[in-house]
């Protein structure tokens, strides 16, 4: 099924932005090292997994495949479902996922509890709840037009 673009632009990406010019934190590391790094920059999220390019892919699935189960849409949208993610490393280099990767236990769990950003990225959201209303599932309905 075919998106609308406009809509992409709302929720979408403010997911997919809150990673740029964000430091990303593995919540495995010393917790010293997290909370230095957190005390120098307002712009960050931590992870339950290491923040590579193929456990990037698996996060930014696993997110936008809940928004898009959690969004009622009203223009004639049915069955939207997510293909796959792909994330960059250099100009040809990449790690793409799909969702048998984004849901392999064997990549590392990864619970939304444990995904946490910022105050800082959470203001750049146009709804500073977005995640949150994604980790307790609440619906979000389209708007008829963009």
């Amino acid at each position: 099924m075919v998106y609308d673009f406009g809509l992409m632009k709302q929720n979408m990406k403010d997911l997919v932005e809150s990673f740029d010019h964000a430091i990303t934190l593995w919540s495995g590391d010393e917790q010293a090292y997290l909370q230095d790094m957190k005390k120098h920059s307002a712009r960050w999220v931590e992870l339950p997994v290491s923040p590579s390019a193929e456990q990037f892919s698996r996060v930014i699935f696993l997110i936008i495949e809940a928004l898009l189960a959690l969004t009622s849409t009203i223009n004639g949208e049915k069955e939207v479902t997510l293909h796959s993610v792909i994330v960059h490393e250099t100009a040809t280099g990449y790690a793409q996922c799909f969702k048998e990767d984004a849901h392999n236990e064997h990549m590392g769990l990864i619970s939304f509890e444990e995904i946490k950003f910022s105050d800082a990225v959470c203001d750049d959201f146009h709804d500073r709840e977005l995640f949150e209303k994604i980790k307790r599932k609440e619906r979000f309905i389209n708007p008829q037009s963009v």
